[in-house]
C-alpha cells in the first residue's frame, strides 16, 4: 500500500514539477508572431537587452546588450509594451536635428542614433555622444549608431519592444560606449561605431592614429577651419536677432557689437581661419559685453603644459573658458591656443556654452 501511495504522489508530482518551469519561463516573454527577437529596454539601467528565442518557443537567450539613453526629466520614455512599426535610415528629428537608423517604437518614440546637426554623418553631436548612458533624450532611446543599425537591421516590424525600469541591468550588464569619452581634440563629428568606411575614428582605433599620450595634432590646415565669419554667424544666430545669414551681415554685426575687438585687426579678412583663443574671446566678449554678464575668470592657465603661450589680450577669456569647462586640454595636457579649430570643434564649445 506505501508503495502504492509513493507511486500516486510521484506521479501527481510531475504536473506540478512541469508548471513550476512553466511559470518560470511565462516571466520571461513570449515568442510573438514568430520574430526572431525580443526588445527589453530598461529605463533605469539605460541598458537594452535583446533575447532570442531558445529551444521551447521562448525569449530567453540574451545575444545583445546596448548602452542606450531614455528620456530625460520632464520627458519620460513610456513604460510597457510595444510593437515595432516604420523605420527611417534618416529622420530629421522635432529638436531640428537628425537621426540615423531610427525604428519606431510607438508614435513618435523611436530607437535611433545620437544626433547629428546635419542629414551627414561627419556632423555628430559629440556632447550628446559622451552623454549616451543617462537620461538624455525627448522621450526616444538614443544608441550608438551601429546599435542603432543593428535594430534598424534585424528587428522586423511586429517585433515586441518591453521599457521598463529595474535595478538589473540585465543579464550580459551595461556595456561601455566603445569610446568612452569623446574629447574636444578627439572630436572629428564621426560617431566611432559607425561602419562606413571613411570613419576616421577605423583608423584612430586599429592603432594607426593619435593616441593616450602621443604629442598634440598637428594644427588643422586654414582650409578645413572656422573662419572669423562663421563664428560671427553662429553668435548672431545664438543671438535671437537673425537666422542664418550670409557671413559680411553676420560681421558687421560681430562688429558692431565689439565681439572682434582685440580679436581681429581692422584690416583683417572674415574669410580667415580663427584660432583656438580668438574664437574664446568672440565668445567671451558675446557674454561680457553683448550679454553684459559679469564673469569672473576663474581657471589656470598654469596646469597647461603650453598656458604661458596665450596672448596676453586672450588670457582672461580662456581662463574663463578653461573655469567653466568650455574648452579643456588636448593630449599631453596642452590648450593649443594659436590652433585653428574645426566646425566640429567650434560646435562642441557653442553646444557646452548653452547648458551654462
Amino acid at each position: 500500500m506505501k508503495r502504492i501511495l509513493s507511486l500516486f504522489l510521484a506521479l501527481c508530482a510531475v504536473p506540478l514539477l512541469c508548471a513550476g518551469v512553466r511559470t518560470s519561463r511565462a516571466s520571461a516573454p513570449m515568442a510573438s508572431s514568430g520574430k526572431p527577437y525580443y526588445i527589453m529596454v530598461n529605463r533605469a539601467q539605460s541598458t537594452v537587452t535583446v533575447y532570442e528565442l531558445d529551444g521551447e518557443g521562448y525569449y530567453t537567450v540574451p545575444v545583445k546588450a546596448m548602452v542606450c539613453s531614455t528620456g530625460r526629466k520632464g520627458h519620460a520614455t513610456p513604460t510597457g509594451t510595444f510593437t515595432i512599426g516604420g523605420r527611417w535610415t534618416w529622420l530629421h528629428m522635432i529638436d531640428d536635428s537628425y537621426g540615423q537608423y531610427a525604428t519606431q517604437i510607438k508614435g513618435n518614440i523611436l530607437f535611433h542614433s545620437v544626433c547629428y546637426t546635419e542629414k551627414d554623418p561627419s556632423t555628430l553631436m559629440t556632447e550628446e555622444y559622451n552623454g549616451l548612458g543617462a537620461p538624455a533624450s525627448l522621450g526616444c532611446v538614443r544608441l550608438q549608431t551601429a546599435d542603432a543599425k543593428w535594430i534598424y537591421d534585424n528587428c522586423a516590424r511586429g517585433t515586441k519592444v518591453t521599457i521598463y525600469d529595474g535595478g538589473d541591468p540585465g543579464p550580459l550588464g551595461k556595456p561601455d560606449k566603445l569610446v568612452p569619452h569623446i574629447s574636444e581634440e578627439q572630436a572629428n563629428g564621426w560617431d566611432p561605431t559607425d561602419p562606413r568606411e571613411e570613419n576616421p575614428w577605423h583608423a584612430l582605433l586599429s592603432g594607426r592614429g593619435e593616441g593616450e599620450g602621443e604629442p598634440p595634432p598637428e594644427p588643422l590646415p586654414p582650409a578645413q577651419s572656422v573662419s572669423y565669419a562663421l563664428m560671427a554667424q553662429a553668435l548672431y544666430t545664438l543671438s535671437g536677432e537673425g537666422g542664418p545669414v550670409g557671413g559680411a551681415q553676420a560681421v558687421d554685426w560681430a562688429t558692431g557689437h565689439r565681439l572682434l575687438d582685440g580679436v581681429a585687426g581692422q584690416d583683417f579678412d572674415p574669410a580667415a581661419p580663427i584660432t583656438r583663443q580668438e574664437l574664446v574671446s568672440m565668445l567671451y566678449r558675446y557674454e561680457t559685453e553683448y550679454l553684459g554678464r559679469h564673469v569672473q575668470p576663474s581657471g589656470s592657465l598654469s596646469r597647461f603644459s603650453d598656458g604661458a603661450g596665450v596672448h596676453t589680450a586672450a588670457r582672461d577669456a580662456m581662463r574663463w573658458a578653461v573655469g567653466a569647462g568650455l574648452i579643456q586640454g588636448a593630449s599631453e595636457n596642452a590648450l593649443l591656443p594659436a590652433h585653428y579649430v574645426s566646425r566640429t570643434q567650434m560646435d562642441i564649445i557653442l553646444q557646452r556654452y548653452r547648458r551654462l
